[in-house]
């Protein structure tokens, strides 16, 4: 009888920690041990193969990563919910005539760290409102692998895009963590993938970054190199970036799991113009409190340029021209004369004309002179 009790007493607990969390907005909740995770080796052989890129925190000590009990000692438990946001607009076909980019979707509204976070703590309080316990936040600024806590705690499985795949909620949404040494019954983990012989998201990345495993070339994937690589864009990637200026969704707009795109949506397809004229005070205003200010107001106005080298609209060459004389960063400017030999067009010559004689520092300088050659052999 009384483990009758105890186990009708442990289904209570969880079931009410499941209904916190769906009061809070997350569309699921799993529940998973805090053995460490067993992907040691296919880290390593990430990191030590480089597919991180410049993303150096990723090469911390293994331990942080797959371990819950480095965050909480003592833990037992790991709660991890989905938070759900809405699935991207369809690409707009006359983008190159409007001059417009895309925001990947999950970046719209507040930034979604402080927001998961607020969400966390008072899942949190429920927890403790069961059983009295410690617990600690995990967010993805972590260290902690949450993908794969939460295909431990049965949200999905891994799909070809790396992301974990639910068969009610595609893969758009983001995950939040509470490690805690309340001791809760695991759900079932996903051992199982429901992608059968669907490779979809494959071809359809624009820069080749994914394979037939479960990992990402991070170097090569247009989030990494429109949001966490600071420097400049190797040219052989700006043409397949498009008119993306932070992050991607083409993986997940084409995997057979998600549901319809959205309507349009100026925030997250932006004036490129507007994006490479804003100044400090005006990306600040615009973007604080966003996911997007991680990419910085450099980042972005670098990203609008290749966008704009993109389009091969004779309109881009003005905002391209003035951005390359007088915008305060280098590193755009640099892009700026990269996209004005990439439009190909005949008139973007006289512009870089005036750049050069601007006297540029030496790494626009460069751009400048290969983007006439480029021009030239046009």
């Amino acid at each position: 009888m009384s483990q009758v009790s105890n186990h009708d007493a442990a289904a209570a607990r969880r079931d009410r920690i499941r209904e916190g969390a769906e009061q809070a907005g997350f569309a699921a909740c799993g529940f998973t041990t805090s053995a460490p995770a067993e992907s040691e080796l296919l880290l390593r052989d990430w990191i030590e193969q480089g597919r991180h890129g410049t993303m150096d925190f990723l090469a911390c000590p293994s331990s942080r990563r797959l371990d819950p009990c480095e965050a909480l000692v003592g833990a037992r438990s790991v709660v991890v919910v989905a938070w759900p946001y809405p699935p991207p607009p369809a690409p707009d076909p006359d983008w190159k005539s409007k001059l417009t980019g895309r925001i990947a979707s999950y970046a719209h509204g507040a930034d979604y760290h402080e927001v998961l976070h607020e969400k966390l703590s008072k899942l949190a309080d429920t927890i403790l409102s069961v059983e009295d316990a410690r617990f600690a936040i995990h967010v993805d600024a972590g260290p902690l692998m949450e993908k794969e806590f939460a295909r431990r705690a049965g949200i999905g499985w891994y799909g070809r895009n790396t992301n974990i795949l639910s068969k009610n909620l595609g893969s758009y949404f983001l995950f939040g963590c509470i490690i805690t040494d309340a001791e809760l019954d695991a759900d079932p983990p996903f051992h199982s993938s429901h992608c059968g012989d669907c490779t979809a998201c494959i071809p359809a990345c624009p820069t080749g970054a994914l394979d037939t495993g479960p990992t990402i070339d991070a170097r090569l994937c247009i989030s990494y190199l429109t949001i966490e690589h600071r420097g400049p864009i190797a040219h052989e990637l700006r043409a397949p970036i498009g008119n993306w200026i932070f992050g991607c969704d083409v993986c997940q707009e084409v995997c057979p799991w998600q549901g319809e795109t959205a309507n349009s949506n100026d925030f997250l397809q932006p004036s490129l113009v507007e994006i490479l004229e804003i100044d400090r005070d005006g990306f600040r205003e615009r973007y604080r409190r966003t996911a997007v200010a991680r990419t910085k107001r450099r980042g972005l106005a670098r990203n609008a340029a290749v966008a704009l080298g993109n389009s091969a609209n004779p309109a881009a060459i003005g905002p391209l021209g003035r951005a390359l004389i007088s915008h305060d960063e280098a590193l755009v400017r640099a892009h700026c004369a990269g996209a004005l030999g990439q439009l190909g067009l005949e008139q973007a010559a006289a512009a870089l004309h005036r750049g050069a004689a601007a006297r540029q520092v030496p790494p626009v300088a460069a751009e400048i002179d290969a983007a006439l050659i480029r021009l030239k052999s046009h």
